[in-house]
C-alpha cells in the first residue's frame, strides 16, 4: 500500500471512530509501529489529526482548510464520477467557472480539446489546462491561499466581476439542509458567492462526506444552484430533501 493511501485509510478510520491507538493501527495495515507514528506526525503537521498518548484524535476539518494533498486523495474515486458527469454539460463554445475544489481539478483534467474559455481562480486547474491550445484559460489573481492552491481577495474578486460565464461548476467545505453552503475560509466563501453572481446555470458538485458539515463562512442556500451532482453515499433522505427544495439531483 503506498503512503499517501495508507494516510488517506488512516485518517477516513479516524474520522470515522474519533480516535485510534498505535497498536491497533499497526496492526490494521500490517506495518509497524514506528511507521505509524510517522504517518502520525505528519498527519499532525497538517491539523488533520491531534496526537494523544499512544495514538491520535481526529481533528474536525470544518473550522479550517484543509491542505490541498489531503483533498486530492480525499473521496478521489467518487469526486472522479461527479466529474465526469458535470463534463457532460459543457459544450463547446461554452464559458464556464470552475473553482477551486478538487472535483473541478478532475474536471479539468478531462476535458476534452474543444473551444471553450475557462474562468478560475486555481492553481491546479490552470496547470491542467496549459497544454490544451483549444481551451482559454482566464487565471483570477490576488493572494495565494497555499492550503488550497489557489487566488482570493479584493483583486479576484474584482477581477471576477467584469465576467460572465454560461455555466458554473463549484463545490465547498460542507453542505446542510438549513444552513446551505459553506467554506472554512471567509475569502473563499466570499469569491464563490461573486461566481453565484457571473454565472448562468450553476451546478453544484458535491460528495457525500461533505452533508450534514457547516464550516465557517455561509456561501448561499441549496437553492442558489439549478443541479447538483453527489455520489451514492448520500442517504435517500438527504436526497429527498434536496428534491423537495425544486433542485435537480443527479447521483453518479
Amino acid at each position: 500500500m503506498l503512503t499517501l493511501e495508507r494516510h488517506q485509510r488512516i485518517l477516513a478510520l479516524l474520522e470515522r471512530e474519533g480516535s485510534a491507538r498505535v497498536t491497533d493501527l499497526a496492526e490494521r495495515f500490517d506495518v509497524t509501529e514506528e511507521t505509524i507514528r510517522r504517518d502520525l506526525q505528519k498527519l499532525a503537521a497538517t491539523d488533520q489529526v491531534r496526537r494523544s498518548h499512544g495514538g491520535a484524535i481526529f481533528n474536525d476539518r470544518s473550522t479550517s482548510e484543509s491542505p490541498y494533498w489531503w483533498r486530492e486523495i480525499a473521496n478521489e474515486e467518487e469526486k472522479s464520477r461527479i466529474a465526469a458527469e458535470a463534463i457532460r454539460r459543457i459544450a463547446p463554445g461554452d464559458r464556464v467557472i470552475l473553482d477551486a475544489s478538487t472535483t473541478a481539478w478532475h474536471m479539468a483534467k478531462r476535458l476534452p480539446p474543444q473551444p471553450l474559455t475557462v474562468i478560475t481562480h486555481s492553481v491546479q486547474v490552470v496547470q491542467a489546462l496549459a497544454k490544451t491550445d483549444a481551451i482559454e484559460v482566464i487565471g483570477l489573481g490576488g493572494a495565494l491561499a497555499r492550503s488550497s492552491m489557489s487566488f482570493v481577495g479584493p483583486a479576484a474578486e474584482q477581477q471576477l466581476e467584469g465576467y460572465h460565464a454560461d455555466k458554473l461548476f463549484m463545490s465547498c467545505r460542507g453542505i446542510d439542509l438549513h444552513f446551505g453552503l459553506s467554506d472554512a475560509s471567509e475569502a473563499q466563501a466570499r469569491l464563490r458567492q461573486m461566481m453565484l453572481n457571473q454565472a448562468g446555470r450553476r451546478t453544484l458538485l458535491i460528495d457525500h462526506s461533505k452533508f450534514g458539515v457547516k464550516a465557517l463562512a455561509r456561501i448561499a442556500g441549496i437553492d442558489a444552484f439549478d443541479e447538483v451532482i453527489t455520489d451514492a453515499g448520500v442517504s435517500p433522505e438527504t436526497l429527498a430533501a434536496l428534491e423537495a427544495l425544486s433542485v435537480e439531483v443527479t447521483v453518479v
